[in-house]
């Protein structure tokens, strides 16, 4: 009998992610033209501003590391690292930033960490996250709507929108932790799930469905010894979100502005993150370039503002993607490695221990 062959998923993966890299390279201009405007500015800036970014990613993989070790997961430096920027390059290619959760449990999973545990953690992470999200963006409101009614009251209604939105976040996600909703969402997947035959055979969800209810709920059980680590989260939060937005700072200077202190550019740029956050374009492309272009018309006033936003841009939004994009490449083709490697030993020791006991 024939042996059917597998497909290589892994391989076809690797394949479809270097082809959306260079594709996205070939077909955006502004990507192409960041590169003669950089390099034009001053360069000590631009270094700067990518150590910011570089120390916020590590911030990012700390938290998790800090979450997942409340619940008694031990992770090294490394692996929350990796973690958390694929949980950023994914929310950053799929729309409303959907993507990075799912593919963060995914490959937590490959780490035999269950998807409801992983997924309860990412959710507190998330959570963490924006409450220094919408506490900073506050604050940035409150210390900026003298001017921004005077010079720009046109933004202000996006503010508040923005504001409600990422605030009514903050209560929704922590509801899934009361057993009640989260038992509700389960039994409406698993509605779904029974009026989809294929999926219910095929995959056999009912029971992923189950697992997951229960290892969800196991999370809730002892959530009264996580507070302190619920705590340390959102505190770790708040600095991580304050150099996210410091990047723009630094390109400002870049430009060669000095007029305006860091204070000012940093509540602008959380304003204009929490007007476009919610959009549903991937990386709320489109949003964001013409936000920014409405945001910081009174800051870039030297003719360069369009050349602010690509550069803005590539710093924020290009880099993630190229460095995310490499890493699921380079993580994805030695994890394949690795299991062609076990795939070959495991039968040799098999028949090593058949052996021995004849």
């Amino acid at each position: 009998m024939k042996k059917k062959r597998k497909i290589p998923w892994g391989m076809l993966y690797i394949v479809v992610t270097i082809v959306a890299v260079l594709l996205f390279g070939i077909f955006n201009q502004e990507f192409g033209n960041v590169f003669k405007t950089i390099s034009n500015l001053t360069p000590g800036y631009l270094t700067i501003a990518i150590l910011v970014s570089v120390v916020f990613f590590v911030f990012e993989g700390e938290i998790i590391r800090l979450l997942m070790h409340s619940q008694n997961i031990h992770m090294k430096f490394q692996s929350g690292l990796k973690i958390g920027l694929i949980g950023i390059y994914y929310s950053c290619i799929t729309p409303s930033s959907t993507g990075g959760q799912p593919m963060q449990s995914a490959y937590l999973r490959r780490d035999k960490i269950p998807v409801g545990i992983s997924t309860a953690v990412l959710v507190m992470k998330f959570f963490c996250y924006q409450c220094a999200f919408v506490l900073c963006s506050f604050v940035s409101f409150l210390f900026m709507y003298p001017k921004l009614s005077e010079q720009n009251p046109g933004i202000l209604p996006f503010i508040v929108l923005g504001l409600i939105v990422n605030g009514l976040s903050i209560v929704f996600f922590p509801s899934l932790f009361f057993k009640p909703v989260l038992h509700g969402i389960c039994r409406a997947a698993k509605w779904l799930v029974n009026k989809i035959g294929f999926l219910k055979k095929r995959f056999h969800l009912l029971d992923s469905i189950d697992r997951f209810e229960a290892d969800f709920g196991s999370y809730t059980d002892d959530f009264k010894q996580k507070k302190k680590s619920l705590l340390a989260g959102i505190l770790l939060s708040i600095p991580q979100f304050i150099l996210q937005m410091s990047v723009i700072y630094f390109i400002f200077r870049a430009f060669g502005y000095r007029e305006v202190n860091y204070f000012e550019i940093f509540a602008i740029q959380s304003l204009l993150q929490v007007s476009v956050s919610f959009m549903p374009m991937p990386g709320a492309s489109g949003a964001q370039e013409i936000g920014f272009s409405s945001y910081f018309k009174n800051y870039f006033v030297n003719n360069d503002l369009y050349a602010a936003v690509m550069v803005w841009r590539f710093f924020t939004y290009y880099l993630v993607v190229i460095a995310g994009a490499l890493l699921v490449v380079a993580d994805q083709f030695l994890y394949r490695r690795k299991q062609l490697h076990d795939s070959v030993n495991v039968p040799a020791e098999a028949e090593e221990d058949c052996s021995g006991t004849d």
